[in-house]
């Protein structure tokens, strides 16, 4: 057997290494091959040859958009000097980010946007994609976008400038944030993913919300890099609206993160969790009041955030490897080296140290190192909990079922009975059913009681054969069975019984024939006493039936 397995892996590897040669070989004699024609992209950019004036009237040409030139208090202007043939499109796009702006060609102003917004004490949710059509042109010409920023740090700040069709300028943007874009919507797909995980795990463990606080997380998460991205401007002009994506997100995030902390901490460790709540509230509190009042735009105020973050990559980190199952785990490498990645972008956000478009990458990368390994490592140990609880529940059905003839056993009769919720006003009509074998004892001394075991497992068969979803069975003692209907009708009842009678006659299962008698009480019950009353008087019926049986035989 062994021989054999070995034979079949050195095949496939010697499968695997045969095609991987034919392909190199492929590729090296096919190299000389003229290459197909295929779509090359272009930047639709114009960021290039923009200039200003300094405060001595003299031209500072800008070297490439974005950039930031100097303001005149809130105050800047660009300018860009045009020609019929420069431009190859009518249309030119640029991206405004809590300022008001106009755009003049020849200091004729043919676009403007002037930031408005309810309440007024908000100071930033004005960021939008300005796209505006050119008028044609037959001189020289001299093109300007004049903005005056609502918050200092966007004072004379000027972000890429495209041109093209809306298409063309979507385009160029998803290309120039496609990181962004992809971890956001890897992030919201996997959220659902891991809400569905949960929806699924919380049957057997309804009171773990790891997963529910981490596919919280997640869905934020992605959330804030769609927004990072900045395609969501493409799809809704509502800029109260993008205020609650691009802000609440962060608040949203802090929140879920401290939430998902508590839920992989177990009650002995909660002590330094207990003193970090007392500092992120306030903070959160802190950041939402300086952002809603105008007091402060939330990106003064981001290192804050960026320090809950990195605070708890720490926390994570360690906390996970106290778990001894996490220290076998095979992503234990990958975990580490994600959350030391995380820890040190982090810490340079936390700093300021960089504000650029490739450290906003930077982060980005961190986040989703961070995620995929917590990810594993998260999913690892509920998967261990579900498959815990799952043979947890396991036995417990065990413990409730017979062994012998696979219906309910005693301990479960006695656990119906006893826990029956007392009803004073119930109308719920039961019927329970008693049946018992005839001569057991008799089978037992003169065939041997593996015989008489075999024929208790062929009487319980015919009776499971015709009960089917009408009611649950019991053995209450050797051949002795226990059967309670709900949601029924009597003649229903009375139908179940003649087959059950067929079945008996019938049966081929036992190379030697049985006989069974029953008794049945219809009754309300409204407490556990109700249920042994009709035990009783079920039994009374079915010893009678043993009686009339023993007398047509004589």
């Amino acid at each position: 057997m062994q021989i054999s397995q070995n034979i079949k892996t050195y095949t496939i590897n010697l499968l695997v290494v045969l095609f991987i040669a034919a392909g190199i070989f492929v590729v090296i004699a096919g190299r000389n091959t003229k290459d197909a024609q295929i779509f090359k992209f272009q930047e639709k950019t114009f960021n290039k040859g923009w200039y200003y004036y300094d405060h001595y009237g003299e031209k500072v040409y800008i070297p490439s958009l974005p950039a930031q030139v100097p303001a005149d208090g809130m105050r800047a202007t660009i300018y860009h000097e045009i020609s019929p043939n420069d431009l190859d499109t009518s249309s030119i796009c640029f991206y405004s980010q809590h300022q008001d702006v106009k755009l003049k060609l020849n200091d004729q102003e043919i676009y403007s946007y002037k930031t408005v917004t309810t309440p007024k004490t908000i100071k930033s949710y004005r960021a939008i994609y300005n796209f505006v059509d050119l008028p044609s042109i037959s001189e020289k010409s001299v093109l300007s976008i004049e903005s005056e920023a609502i918050i200092d740090i966007c004072a004379g700040k000027y972000e890429e400038i495209f041109l093209g069709d809306s298409a063309q300028v979507l385009f160029t943007i998803i290309y120039k944030h496609l990181n962004n874009f992809l971890l956001g919507v890897m992030f919201i797909v996997t959220s659902f993913f891991l809400f569905g995980t949960h929806h699924l795990f919380s049957y057997t463990n309804k009171k773990d919300y790891t997963l529910l606080d981490f596919a919280l997380l997640t869905f934020f998460i992605g959330l804030w890099q769609l927004d990072d991205s900045t395609l969501l401007l493409f799809f809704t002009g509502n800029l109260p609206l993008l205020w609650c994506f691009k802000y609440l997100n962060q608040f949203f995030i802090s929140l879920f993160t401290f939430l998902f902390m508590r839920s992989i901490t177990d009650q002995k460790n909660r002590r330094f969790l207990k003193t970090f709540y007392w500092v992120i509230i306030p903070v959160i509190l802190l950041q939402f009041t300086l952002q809603f009042t105008g007091i402060r735009a939330i990106k003064n105020t981001l290192f804050l955030s960026y320090t809950i973050y990195l605070i708890s990559s720490i926390y994570v980190l360690i906390s996970l490897f106290k778990e001894d199952w996490v220290k076998t785990s095979r992503f234990k490498y990958l975990c580490i080296f994600s959350m030391i990645t995380s820890i040190i972008v982090f810490t340079l956000a936390t700093l300021s140290i960089f504000n650029t478009l490739f450290f906003n990458s930077i982060i980005s990368i961190g986040v989703a190192l961070t995620f995929t390994s917590t990810l594993f490592i998260t999913y690892q140990k509920e998967l261990k909990i579900f498959k815990e609880v799952s043979k947890a529940d396991m036995y417990k059905t065990m413990a409730f079922i017979d062994i012998a003839t696979g219906v309910y056993n005693k301990t479960a009769w006695f656990t119906l009975v006893d826990n029956f919720a007392e009803k004073a006003d119930s109308h719920e009509e039961y019927c329970l059913i008693v049946f018992d074998m005839n001569h057991l004892k008799k089978i037992n001394d003169t065939f041997g009681h593996l015989i008489g075991d075999k024929m208790i497992k062929s009487f319980c068969d015919c009776l499971v054969s015709v009960v089917g979803n009408m009611g649950k069975i019991y053995r209450v003692g050797g051949d002795e069975f226990i059967c309670v209907c709900q949601d029924f009708y009597r003649e229903n009842v009375m139908t179940m019984l003649h087959h059950f009678d067929e079945a008996v006659k019938n049966q081929e299962e036992s190379e030697y024939k049985f006989s069974a008698a029953y008794g049945y009480e219809f009754f309300t019950p409204r407490s556990p006493a109700d249920f042994k009353s009709a035990v009783e008087r079920a039994d009374e019926k079915m010893y009678a039936m043993k009686v009339e049986m023993k007398a047509t035989r004589d």
